[in-house]
């Protein structure tokens, strides 16, 4: 079953699959399988969250211009997004827009299986998304920590300063 963020992205053709590419919001995309993305973090850890942070904020920065949103509505897309591409859903436990600080959990997020089978300690996708995400979101360049992670995907949360 296909989400109704993705619907409306095909609605108008800003999700499109052919001739062997993927392009979403006017951006090519890759699909991988999570377990070679998340096993890239053995590689270089600091680099792997570096680009996956930079990466993730000029993204969605490039999506939130083609949408123009406010800054609710742009937490509701990259939420959106983040579930589309498979990345799981971030519930938002703590939002402080003054100090630019947030804690987000993750319930069972996809990447979990991949980390526990690659036979990492900590997952570093997520929190590097995070950071990129909240970054875009609050303007202003911010790192994420882990707080807590269970490997086994069952609850996972990250702290945003």
């Amino acid at each position: 079953m296909l989400s109704a963020f993705l619907k409306k992205l095909l609605f108008a053709r800003q999700f499109n699959i052919a001739n062997g590419s993927i392009e979403v919001l006017g951006t090519s995309q890759v699909m991988l399988p999570s377990d070679v993305v998340v096993a890239l973090q053995t590689l270089d850890e600091k680099r792997y969250y570096d680009v996956i942070k930079s990466g993730v904020k000029n993204n969605l920065d490039a999506y939130m211009r083609k949408v123009g949103s406010t800054s609710e509505g742009s937490f509701q897309i990259t939420s959106n997004i983040f579930e589309t591409f498979g990345i799981g859903k971030p519930e938002v436990v703590i939002l402080d827009q003054k100090r630019k600080s947030a804690t987000v959990r993750f319930h069972n997020p996809p990447v979990a299986a991949a980390c526990q089978e690659t036979h990492l300690s900590d997952c570093v996708l997520l929190p590097a998304a995070l950071a990129g995400m909240f970054s875009s979101l609050f303007g202003k360049d911010v790192d994420c920590d882990i707080k807590k992670c269970s490997i086994k995907g069952e609850l996972c949360e990250y702290v945003v300063k």
